[in-house]
């Protein structure tokens, strides 16, 4: 199954009852394309005379992943484990420290459950993503030799396509548009940042790719017929 709203809601408010106590803050629930997780905490933190304040609590949970439901109900678990320690304002040391590994073990014991510490996605899992999504690309040669790659997030795109000219190290760069799944498996950017790529692997993969230009506010397909050498910079 792939996670919904009122799966979210009905899940939460469901162990908050059974395992909380419903002494957990009711966080803001999102859902996020994510592919780098299924579930994830987000919150603010503020210091006040008395020390720091943890607030406005969010529940992220990725609908890129189809699981079973059960699965599912472990990742919500996961994430308000976080939550009962952060609203608390426990210091766990790290982000699955003493106490969360302590009431995560306790839980699943007590409940039959099998929450584990990472609710992140495999390598597996990413290379398993075969759906046809749209990337836009930014190919670098860096002063190495190497080439790097970044799936651009398309609202970034625009800020991200002069900054990644002058990335450290890049000496050329060239943008592309491709729906190969073999980019699914790379988290989008938001930064300039870059994954470094073996060149006879990504030639293989940008067979069918456009080559992108920006004409003011707006970016466009040229040369449709570039072999995947002419792509790269």
């Amino acid at each position: 199954m792939t996670p919904d709203i009122n799966f979210v809601t009905n899940s939460f408010n469901h162990f908050n009852a059974l395992i909380f106590n419903n002494q957990l803050p009711i966080p803001a629930f999102f859902l996020t394309k994510a592919r780098t997780f299924r579930g994830k905490l987000a919150y603010q933190r503020t210091r006040t005379w008395r020390g720091y304040h943890n607030h406005s609590f969010q529940l992220r949970i990725s609908v890129s992943f189809d699981s079973p439901q059960r699965e599912w109900e472990d990742v919500m678990i996961h994430e308000m484990i976080h939550l009962a320690i952060a609203s608390e304002g426990i210091d766990d040391q790290t982000a699955h420290g003493p106490e969360f590994r302590k009431r995560m073990h306790d839980i699943n014991r007590k409940y039959g459950r099998n929450i584990t510490i990472s609710s992140k996605t495999t390598p597996e899992e990413q290379e398993a993503d075969t759906r046809i999504r749209a990337h836009y690309l930014c190919v670098a040669k860096l002063n190495d030799g190497r080439l790097g790659v970044a799936p651009v997030a398309k609202s970034r795109i625009f800020s991200l396509w002069d900054a990644m000219d002058n990335f450290p190290g890049a000496i050329s760069t060239s943008w592309l548009g491709s729906t190969d799944p073999w980019f699914n498996r790379f988290p989008r950017v938001q930064k300039p940042k870059f994954y470094i790529v073996e060149r006879k692997e990504l030639l293989l993969h940008v067979f069918n790719a456009l080559k992108l230009e920006r004409k003011g506010g707006y970016i466009r397909a040229v040369n449709p017929h570039c072999s995947p050498d002419e792509l790269l910079p």
